[in-house]
């Protein structure tokens, strides 16, 4: 059984280096281009001198140390590779495994046996400890102020937090009435369309997770939701465009036999009830209530 100390092991280097340039007469930059090869400690950083480490059996050691202090020890052939810009740092690996390590956080405590391969970063400002005793791969991200202790048994990969999966968007329309045909829906994201059309043509169109519910026995109408707001028209009269940016809700119930127009940008709650011949024109910026007339 070897085991190499960060001093031991810089001696080494030193003399395999000497070594092959006293002896073959190659370049100085061969020479050290094959002790960084044979050399498996290698320390660097502002506060090298706040390592300790320890290799035993054919492991490997790398360290980029501006922080606080650093343990790191191997057994077996595996390797560690660790940068820590953050607090005190202690990494244990046993087998043949890897970790790399990149700390820009508060104390960090990992420990790894088996072939897996062991990825952290954190930004956490609280305590983080990860054990690994499988074979897979193991990734952890980890930030905030909680401390995060997370233990893996078993080949499996693991990753940390658990990767968001969303469902695959859905067609989300539904569309009936006597001029179902006349009816252009378009769905971009998770929102959702309902239309009974039995007048001219609907053009809907929602982007994001907003929706449309509209009854349309009149002219045509084109309504257009982009945000997680709503639309709720019901349309006896002429001409109707409705469109509705933000999360406000809004309302139109429109009998009028001139066109009717509303815009809102805001996320309050828009309610209108169009009536008569004369075009209507409405037009609502701001997150208050507003009611026409």
């Amino acid at each position: 059984m070897r085991v190499l100390t960060r001093i031991g092991i810089l001696l080494l280097g030193a003399f395999v280096s000497v070594s092959a340039c006293a002896g073959s007469g190659d370049s100085v930059e061969s020479a050290l281009r094959i002790e960084e090869t044979l050399t498996p400690l290698v320390v660097t950083g502002s506060h090298a001198d706040d390592v300790v480490t320890t290799i035993t059996d054919g492991g490997s050691i790398h360290v980029d140390n501006n922080g606080g202090h650093v343990a790191a020890t191997v057994t077996g052939a595996g390797t560690i590779r660790l940068v820590n810009n953050g607090a005190a740092v202690a990494v244990t690996l046993t087998g043949t495994g890897a970790m790399n390590v990149t700390n820009n956080g508060g104390v960090l405590t990992s420990t790894n046996t088996g072939n897996g391969v062991m990825t952290i970063n954190s930004t956490a400002t609280g305590a983080v400890t990860v054990t690994n005793t499988g074979n897979g791969r193991v990734m952890v991200n980890a930030t905030g102020s909680a401390p995060i202790t997370i233990t893996h048994t078993g080949d499996d990969d693991l990753t940390y937090p658990e990767p968001v999966v969303l469902p695959p968007p859905q067609p989300g329309i539904v569309v009936t009435g006597s001029h179902a045909a006349d009816v252009a829906p378009t769905v971009t994201g998770y929102g959702f369309i309902s239309v009974e059309n039995n007048g001219g043509h609907v053009a809907a169109t929602v982007t994001g997770t907003g929706s449309i519910t509209t009854l349309n026995n009149g002219a045509a109408v084109a309504l257009t939701e982009t945000g997680t707001g709503t639309i709720h028209v019901v349309n006896n009269g002429q001409v109707l465009t409705g469109t509705n940016t933000g999360n406000g809700v809004m309302t139109i119930h429109s009998t009028a036999t001139g066109a009717v127009t509303v815009t809102n940008t805001g996320n309050g709650v828009v309610t209108v009830n169009a009536t008569g011949p004369a075009a209507i024109t409405i037009t609502h910026t701001g997150d208050d209530d507003f009611t026409y007339p």
